[in-house]
């Protein structure tokens, strides 16, 4: 049996970056599963220097639902059952404070992030939970596990609290036994999602915390996580530098 994954938001930093790590393990059964809202480009450096690599790139926007029910044509007529779900797309940052609300973003957001899961969720995991090992993991933020989250970022906070609350239904629903349902929540990292953020605020977290984190800091994470010794289910675990 091959080994699948279904990389949801593959060319993001931490995808990308991950998919490069498990193509340089690729003993020949890997096939990944990888979408992209934009820039298919990232995969080209890969499939250059690993060219017998089994990856299938999906372009598809998240926003969009015919897009995603699209996707998910695209993805059933592989023929593949993933094994190892990866879950990671989110807009890219843009302060928002509350006095200046843009509903249309909040919405956007909230179908990118939330909606999608959700629906790619239903469609997957009963066929994961047939597949022992199976293992499934979504991107959230430390932000969500925080007492208090930042000021101005009411899009991103909301979208995360909901799938983290969507994540732990999934896992209610589905995890346990042969398929494991789980978040992970990673402090700040230095990608291109925070180009718009204050440089202020990055300094600050350099200066408290050394540096910032990268997406190489959670590809052991990942390792551990999507293994098929990892036993948790529901568990929401935050990954910092400390």
């Amino acid at each position: 049996m091959s080994n699948t994954y279904l990389v949801i938001g593959a060319s993001s930093d931490v995808g990308s970056t991950y998919i490069g790590h498990l193509a340089k393990k690729d003993d020949g059964d890997l096939c990944i599963l990888a979408h992209c809202f934009g820039r298919p480009e990232k995969f080209d450096a890969i499939k250059s220097e690993f060219p017998e690599l089994d990856i299938r790139v999906f372009k598809a926007d998240l926003s969009d639902q015919e897009e995603t029910e699209r996707l998910i044509k695209d993805i059933r007529d592989t023929g593949r059952v993933p094994e190892k779900f990866m879950f990671l797309p989110a807009p890219a940052f843009s302060y928002m404070r509350l006095k200046e609300l843009d509903r249309n973003r909040v919405e956007s957001s909230f179908r990118i992030q939330v909606e999608s899961f959700l629906r790619l969720a239903s469609e997957f995991f009963p066929d994961m939970k047939k597949v022992k090992g199976s293992k499934a993991l979504v991107m959230l933020t430390k932000y969500v596990a925080d007492e208090m989250p930042p000021k101005f970022m009411t899009d991103y906070i909301v979208a995360k609290y909901a799938l983290l609350g969507a994540m732990k239904a999934a896992a209610a629903e589905y995890g346990g036994g042969k398929l494991m349902i789980n978040g992970i929540s990673p402090d700040m990292m230095d990608t291109s999602f925070l180009k718009d953020m204050d440089p202020m605020i990055k300094e600050l977290a350099v200066y408290q915390n050394g540096r910032l984190m990268t997406p190489e800091d959670l590809v052991d994470v990942f390792d551990e996580m999507l293994s098929a010794e990892y036993s948790v289910n529901g568990e929401n675990r935050c990954v910092t530098l400390g």
